[in-house]
Formats: structure tokens, C-alpha cells, sequence
């Protein structure tokens, strides 16, 4: 089952604020710890157990604000306390990414990282693992150095980022991957549309496979004021503090040269909003509680 899995590290993200659903989402029980499936697990522990599939348990590292350490231990089993990577303060996932791939780097040497937002939903998880594990074998084969992968849009979203591709990259060993032109932010309704008809347009799933070297040679170019600031693999609140709060997508994607795309589609959904959520509670059949728009409890 996790063959090919040596010098491969799931790197869990789940750190982020989730401020577009407040009240549901509070500082003290962010996202990720929302429960929001029929099997009543969180998103922190589908998104770990997904990706056990095809990694070990050993490898799987989750990062998240140190305020949450209880609620993580309580949500994870064991095996998964000592892979826990807890910032002191939240600083946005460039600074999360980079505090990884150096821990890794240092235990393992050339580590290559599969990067996962803890507070995402996806139906077809087999089909979107296999998409994971193409980009594994390309970061591996040296034939790009950054993957990301691509969603292809089934409305105009308006929430979510984009990545517009590029022509799909030939010569390459593994089919089905393209080179990517540039990364887009949260368009307006207009240009959604406009996204939805271009077919080169795709949603930006937020997942990225890399080799930790390759990471932070790129943090290291764009924002040297990251790699700076984190000389210890545990930072005090202090120097942590001192961390520029920029996402790994501002930091390096948009900036970085020839990254590489693997479309897809396997039901994904960025939980980002209380229409996503109503739509992926009601796929669940799952009751709630709703108020003026807004989802107050998850019964």
C-alpha cells in the first residue's frame, strides 16, 4: 500500500483562521476541528486519514497553532503527537511551509513534501489521491520541482484562486501534467465567467508536492526575511512574531519560474463559505442549524 512511500511526507495545514465562518468557526475551534461529514470525523482528521492511504502514519506531520494542541491531541491518534509542528503564533502558511521543509531537511535530508489544507472537502478521494501520487512520481523523477493541483471549475467561483495553465508539458514521462502561466487571484463574478468558458482556467486545490530543499531554496530567494527569522526548529513566540504573515501562494507561486499542474476532478470543495457548506452538509445529510444565511450549529 505505501510503496514509494520512503522520503515522502504529508505536511497538514491547519492552522488557518477560518474568519468567513464565524460564529461557527470561533478562534478557540477553528475550521479544521468542524465536523461536517456523515461519518462525524473533523476535516483535520478526514484530511489525515485520506492521505494514510498513501503514506504511513510516521510521515504524516501536522501543523497548527499551538493555542489548539489539546484539541488536536484529542482529535488525533497518537501516533501522530510527535509529528505535530505547533507555531507559537499563526503566520500564514509561507512561514508554516518553510518551519516544515526545514524540520524535514534536517531529520531526513531530501524530503519530498505533499502539502494538504486540513479544511477541505473532497467526494472521490481515491480518484484525487491518484492525482497526488502522479505528482509524487514527477517531483521524484526530478522532472519539475513544484506541483500543484488543479480542479477544473464547474461554476463561476468567485472564492477560490485560480491557476490559468500553460500547454501541457511534452517529452514527460508522466501524462497529464501542464506547465503553469500564472496563478490568479479571487476573480469577480465577470471574470469567473470568464474563467468557467476558458478551459485553460482551473481552481487552485491549494495542494503542492516539492522536495523540502526545493522550497526553501524559493522562500529563500523571494522572502530571505523567512529563512532569516527561523535559525531554531522551535521558535519562540518572539521570533515567530517577527515572521512576515504571507501565504505560500503570495510568497512563491506567483512569483517562482516553470511550475508544473495536474488537473483534475474528484469533487472538491474549498469550505470557504456558508453556501459551500450548507451545499456539502445537505450532500452528507447532515441537520443544522441555520440564521439569516449563516450555518450557527452542525447538529
Amino acid at each position: 500500500m505505501h510503496n514509494n512511500a520512503d522520503g515522502v511526507y504529508a505536511v497538514i495545514l491547519a492552522g488557518g483562521k477560518g474568519k468567513r465562518l464565524r460564529p461557527l468557526s470561533t478562534d478557540a475551534k477553528p475550521k479544521p476541528f468542524l465536523s461536517i461529514t456523515r461519518d462525524r470525523k473533523t476535516m483535520l482528521r478526514r484530511t489525515v486519514d485520506r492521505v494514510r492511504e498513501i503514506v504511513p502514519s510516521r510521515n504524516v506531520y501536522v501543523v497548527a497553532n499551538s493555542l489548539h494542541s489539546s484539541l488536536l491531541k484529542k482529535d488525533l491518534p497518537r501516533v501522530y503527537w510527535k509529528n505535530l509542528v505547533l507555531e507559537p503564533v499563526s503566520r500564514n502558511t509561507a512561514p508554516a511551509i518553510a518551519l516544515t521543509a526545514g524540520i524535514l531537511e534536517k531529520k531526513y535530508g531530501d524530503a519530498v513534501m505533499i502539502v494538504l489544507p486540513a479544511d477541505h472537502y473532497i467526494e472521490d478521494e481515491k480518484r484525487f489521491l491518484a492525482f497526488v501520487k502522479k505528482g509524487v512520481r514527477f517531483v521524484k523523477r526530478g522532472e519539475g520541482s513544484i506541483v500543484c493541483l488543479g480542479v477544473e471549475p464547474d461554476f463561476p467561483a468567485t472564492g477560490f484562486g485560480y491557476i490559468k495553465t500553460g500547454r501541457s508539458k511534452k517529452g514527460l514521462k508522466e501524462k497529464g501534467v501542464c506547465e503553469v502561466d500564472k496563478f490568479v487571484e479571487k476573480p469577480d463574478l465577470k471574470t469567473a465567467k470568464r474563467y468557467l468558458k476558458d478551459k485553460r482556467y482551473l481552481w487552485n486545490v491549494g495542494t503542492y508536492i516539492f522536495k523540502a530543499s526545493a522550497i526553501l531554496r524559493l522562500i529563500e530567494e523571494f522572502v530571505p526575511e523567512i529563512t532569516r527569522l527561523l535559525i531554531s526548529p522551535r521558535p519562540s513566540k518572539k521570533e515567530y512574531g517577527r515572521m512576515p504573515e504571507i501565504s505560500i501562494d503570495y510568497a512563491v507561486m506567483e512569483r517562482a519560474r516553470s511550475i508544473y499542474c495536474i488537473p483534475g476532478s474528484y469533487g472538491w470543495q474549498d469550505v470557504g463559505s456558508f453556501e459551500n457548506l450548507i451545499d456539502i452538509l445537505r450532500r452528507e445529510s447532515r441537520e443544522f442549524v441555520l440564521k439569516k444565511g449563516k450555518v450557527l450549529k452542525i447538529l
